[in-house]
């Protein structure tokens, strides 16, 4: 049984304890470095072509290695200098926080926006990579983040903020159309419906627990959802993060919602991490 991440990095396999990860291919982009990126990722399946100035807070996140720079995760801005992730997207290097750069103000994985060295990262202190608890991180940038038209901070949603089931939230990501489908090279995004906690918990009764840090979502005619590739990528209504792309089983699946990291269940300690 497999509880995939929404990551281009890898999935966990529950029943071999072992991680399992993509191939790598090589591709152009316009840095200094060599580039290569992580095949067989997904992106928002079933989605629609957006353009950055709709949601001028989706960022991209980029590793630099010896090989070069590779695709990561999703972000999204909340301030000047600060974005939020996933944590399983940054976990393995928290020690080293310099070795990311988020990409912001482009509708195009490979060209456009601007580039921001992360100077400090912050992993939730219990997260957990095997049950995906508390999976969310900040990402500090060494240079204030320019505003305009195509780039602008969302705001976080409030401990009290108001998340009915059946509401519409825009989800958007890099990911690839379908399971094993292909690297896109534009922005997707799609309108995905809240999934009440008990609907969720009983979906995945048999396969993993939906704990109180989570929120979840599906859409269907057709199925709508994130995946592989759009892991920290923002989950969003009337302009508030409410959601980080996290984890869930398959693509798409009507039986299994979307999961999400709650936002609001982390405000305190994300505001902590601001001052």
């Amino acid at each position: 049984m497999y509880i995939q991440r929404y990551s281009d990095s890898a999935i966990y396999d529950f029943s071999q304890n072992e991680w399992f990860i993509c191939d790598i291919i090589a591709f152009s982009f316009s840095t200094p470095f060599p580039t290569t990126e992580l095949d067989q990722s997904n992106r928002i399946v079933n989605g629609f072509e957006i353009n950055i100035s709709e949601v001028p807070y989706h960022a991209m996140l980029w590793r630099e290695s010896t090989v070069g720079l590779s695709y990561t995760c999703g972000a999204a801005i909340i301030t000047s200098n600060v974005l939020l992730t996933a944590a399983h997207c940054v976990k393995s290097f928290e020690s080293i926080p310099s070795s990311f750069r988020v990409i912001v103000g482009t509708s195009y994985r490979l060209s456009g926006g601007d580039s921001y060295k992360v100077s400090k990262l912050y992993v939730h202190e219990n997260y957990s990579p095997l049950t995906l608890e508390h999976d969310i991180a900040v990402l500090v940038t060494s240079k204030k983040i320019k505003f305009g038209k195509n780039v602008d901070a969302i705001s976080i949603a409030k401990p009290n903020i108001n998340i009915p089931p059946g509401i519409s939230a825009l989800v958007s990501g890099f990911g690839t159309t379908s399971y094993q489908g292909s690297v896109p090279g534009t922005l997707l995004a799609a309108w995905v419906n809240i999934v009440s906690q008990q609907e969720c918990s009983q979906a995945y009764r048999q396969l993993a627990m939906i704990t109180s840090g989570m929120i979840c979502a599906s859409a269907n005619n057709p199925p709508r959802d994130a995946c592989r590739g759009d892991s920290g990528g923002p989950l969003a209504t009337d302009n508030t993060l409410i959601g980080i792309v996290s984890w869930g089983e398959g693509c798409a699946n009507i039986t299994y919602p979307g999961v999400y990291t709650r936002v609001s269940n982390y405000y305190s300690w994300i505001i902590n991490k601001l001052g």
